[in-house]
């Protein structure tokens, strides 16, 4: 690929400068941006590194209490039944807010003891439902059946730790032994951290710490249990901050949300209540998830489609305390972090392109001053090679070296002009376009071949001086030349006398170049019409052109010596399209074409049939047809499409009469058609064959040929 002085040079220095300057902003950007991500790291792992302390101790003391509690029942079993039992159990959790509750259920009987601390916000509570009474802080409940024999379901409300505010009883439908806490701490050592479930009491989200108690004798006397409620967890989560639209969430071990505090829609808070089917509406949260669950690194970047923006990641598990390692993330918009350096890289790009655009300006200026005069040089060489050759060339340059090409440019077009009067221009612009090298040599190719002839032309010109007649000749070449290269791109191979030889297909490709053959003719006698017309005063004029049409393969290429070449078409279709051009003098008629032709040809374009012979020169019969008009050239005023389709319709009823041997019908029916007819010496040559047949009828195995005794 080549490219202008003015375009190379600019672009050179734009590409130069474009890379120089991305590459610059690129690297400070990629720096300022990896240290401010670096910056984000370190905060979201000390915010996390934060929560984890706060869920430590969250999670630490309710253990502690469980572990304690048990202690201390298996060194006084019989503490949890007595009436000071309920206040040991309620001081173990007065100071500790994120335990809901505080119980411990019996094995072999069932009962159940439990101190719950009434949650802010709670107003009913109870197998009923009822109202709790006023200033309620606390709740012993116990399951036993020490006074009906029945087990009850006692309820005791306190204001404090001692003030009785209400009781409520009702028949006892809560067994402990069959609770998940129950069954899953019964048969392990240690502590039972039960999945996330929503508590019965007060139908909220939290787990279940619990622990065995046994008897001396090692079987168990029964489990402690204690309820940690979400809220204490969100509220963890609710202090911390990262940048203004950072989120926090966490997940259990099957990577459902169990509590999240972020800015979306408003609610700073967002905890999740449904335990069996987690969902959250913040899109952003949930697509973090998703990427961190296919990645499950600790810090992750991903992008999210809602709302077009890049977000940082970080998740990690909480250190395992009593079994338990949520999983803590965080999540913060990666422009609160790198915001402020992309808007100082933009404004760094915005003043860096205002300077290049100026650069790039006046060096285009200053190439197209150098270039200029290169251009002129360049674009004359284009036509030469082109071979337009109209008009001079001179050019004055103060640069020495474009002075001296504009000058071998000028002698060069100069040559080539004398030079062109004796090597046809147009064979020369085929052979450029088409690539072919310029050495002896051919190939097989199917092509449509033109031969002309001017009737009568040695009788006209027998008293014109040469030169008056190469004059005027000339004017004929011109409108024949016109026609012929417009129509599909002809080429014409030479001209003989007053005879033009041409061809399409050769050099370059002409899938259509029948119809381009076709068209190329019938323009032909349309413009010598034209020319005969604006001609009267010329003693050369009129002119009536013959054409003869035939495609087959030939060898088409360069033919000739090493000092002299000429690009000519070769074979037996070559010599058949002259012999078809000739037999228009026989036949009256001005344009023939073969078979060949017309198979392909007849969809387009009106045809009719003239005759079977074998040329002279020739051995193979041949049908040969005349073709009459163009099917589309319906708005020439000169072409008379109906008048033209009446004649053929005419003349092949004469014909089907003829080809059926019915001698005298078809001689009446081309006596008839006669007057009508324009070309009347064909009509003439069937009448007369009519004649002959009627008194000598050809033999039954007759053909149809006419052998050809002259051109």
């Amino acid at each position: 690929m080549k490219i202008r002085l003015q375009i190379g040079v600019t672009a050179a220095f734009t590409t130069i400068a474009v890379v120089m300057l991305g590459v610059t902003v690129a690297f400070l950007y990629n720096s300022n941006r990896n240290l401010a991500l670096q910056t984000a790291r370190a905060e979201m792992e000390s915010a996390r590194q934060k929560s984890v302390d706060g869920l430590i101790n969250v999670i630490l003391p309710v253990g502690q209490v469980v572990t304690t509690t048990a202690d201390m029942i298996t060194s006084f079993p019989g503490a949890i039944s007595e009436p000071t039992g309920g206040s040991v159990m309620a001081s173990q959790i007065k100071g500790l807010p994120q335990i809901y509750g505080l119980f411990f259920g019996f094995e072999d009987d069932g009962r159940f003891f439990q101190v719950i601390k009434i949650p802010d916000g709670l107003t009913t509570f109870g197998p009923r439902n009822a109202p709790i009474p006023k200033d309620s802080k606390i709740i012993y409940r116990t399951i036993d059946d020490a006074l009906s024999g029945e087990k009850t379901d006692s309820y005791l409300y306190q204001s404090g730790w001692g003030t009785v505010t209400g009781k409520e009883e009702s028949a006892a439908t809560y067994d402990p032994r069959t609770r998940a806490w129950y069954e899953g701490a019964k048969d392990k050592d240690g502590i039972f951290v039960s999945p996330f479930y929503t508590f019965n009491s007060t139908n909220k989200p939290g787990v279940t710490f619990a622990k065995r108690v046994l008897n001396p004798d090692r079987s168990l006397m029964g489990v402690v249990g204690a309820d940690l409620t979400l809220e204490s967890v969100n509220k963890i989560l609710g202090d911390i901050r990262i940048g203004e639209q950072g989120r926090v969430f966490m997940l259990d071990a099957q990577q459902r949300v169990l509590a999240y505090n972020g800015p979306y829609g408003g609610n700073e808070n967002e905890t999740l209540f449904k335990i069996d089917n987690r969902t959250i509406s913040d899109p952003i949260v949930s697509r973090a998830i998703v990427s961190w669950t296919n990645n499950p690194d600790t810090f992750f970047e991903f992008l999210d489609e809602t709302d077009g923006k890049k977000y940082l990641g970080s998740a990690a598990p909480i250190p395992e305390i009593f079994g338990v390692a949520p999983v803590l993330g965080l999540i913060v918009p990666e422009d609160e972090f790198v915001g402020d350096i992309k808007a100082t890289t933009r404004n760094v790009l915005q003043i860096a392109t205002a300077i290049l655009v100026f650069t790039v300006i006046l060096i285009a200026i200053i190439s197209r001053m150098l270039s200029r005069q290169i251009n002129a040089v360049a674009e004359e060489a284009e036509k030469i090679g082109q071979f337009d050759l109209g008009g001079d060339f001179d050019m004055e340059s103060h640069i020495y070296e474009v002075d001296a090409l504009s000058k071998a440019v000028a002698n060069m077009k100069l040559s080539l002009k004398s030079f062109g009067a004796y090597v046809p221009a147009d064979v020369v612009k085929s052979i450029m376009s088409a690539g072919n090298p310029v050495e002896i040599g051919g190939e097989a190719r199917e092509l449509s071949i033109m031969f002309t002839d001017i009737e009568g032309f040695t009788a006209k010109t027998e008293n014109y001086s040469p030169t008056d007649l190469a004059l005027e000749l000339s004017n004929y070449f011109a409108a024949m030349e016109q026609q012929i290269t417009i129509n599909g791109n002809g080429t014409i191979d030479k001209y003989i006398g007053d005879a033009i030889m041409a061809f399409w297909n050769a050099p370059t490709d002409d899938p259509n170049h029948v119809d381009h053959a076709c068209k190329a003719a019938l323009a032909c006698r349309l413009a010598g019409r034209r020319l005969n017309s604006i001609s009267q005063d010329s003693r050369l004029f009129p002119l009536y052109t013959r054409f003869g049409l035939h495609t087959d393969q030939v060898v088409v290429g360069n033919v000739g010596s090493e000092h002299r070449l000429q690009y000519t078409a070769l074979g037996e279709a070559v010599n058949l399209a002259s012999r078809i051009e000739g037999l228009n003098k026989i036949y009256g008629t001005r344009i023939l074409v073969s078979e060949a032709i017309e198979k392909r040809a007849s969809d387009n374009f009106l045809l009719r049939y003239v005759d079977r012979v074998v040329p002279l020169g020739t051995s193979v019969p041949i049908d040969i047809f005349e073709l009459i008009g163009d099917r589309d050239d319906t708005t020439n005023a000169l072409v008379d499409i109906t008048a033209q389709q009446t004649e053929i319709a005419a003349w092949d009823a004469c014909m089907d009469l003829y080809h059926d041997q019915k001698w005298a019908e078809a001689h009446d029916a081309f006596k008839a058609h006669l007057e009508a007819a324009t070309t009347p010496k064909l009509v003439e040559i069937y009448i007369e064959r009519c004649r002959e047949f009627i008194d000598h009828p050809p033999e039954k195995n007759w053909d149809e040929v006419n052998h050809m005794t002259r051109k």
